[in-house]
């Protein structure tokens, strides 16, 4: 009987500790852009890259060039990681993260098009120049009729 007790107890006490992990706060500095460096002593460093950004997405893309500027000396990773007003990014070769917590889970902020600029998830991308012609657009026949549609 005292053996579950202890067994619980250590359970209790393991998922108590779980909690009380500290978590990474990315700094507050309003409109200041940062690029997360990893030292070898295993901390987190915060570099600054711009103090003047007007929002998160033109920080996400400084990020982003960083990236490629470090792709091309090989000397970045699986991803580049940053922090803007308090929000980590996680910058790939295909997009850019956001999330409230660097540990937590990460949404899409910004996705690279096929002709290379980064625009928002879902967005249309043009891939050729308007004609300048009118587009016309077949109506479907078997549409509700409204009242209003109805010829007096």
């Amino acid at each position: 009987m005292t053996i579950k007790y202890i067994i619980l107890g250590g359970a209790v006490m393991a998922l108590s500790l779980t909690g009380c992990q500290k978590r990474v706060q990315a700094p507050e500095a309003n409109n200041a852009c940062y690029f997360i460096g990893h030292p070898r002593d295993g901390s987190l460093k915060f570099n600054e890259l711009s103090k003047n950004e007007p929002d998160l997405e033109h920080c996400a893309v400084r990020l982003y060039n960083a990236r490629m500027d470090m792709m091309a000396t090989r000397t970045a990773g699986e991803q580049t990681i940053g922090a803007y007003n308090g929000v980590f990014l996680f910058a790939t070769g295909r997009e850019v993260r956001y999330s409230q917590h660097y540990e937590g889970p990460v949404f899409p902020l910004l996705v690279k098009a096929p002709d290379g600029r980064l625009v928002a998830p879902g967005s249309v991308v043009q891939e050729e120049a308007p004609t300048g012609q009118p587009v016309t657009v077949d109506i479907p026949k078997d549409l509700p009729q409204m009242p209003s549609d109805q010829k007096k």
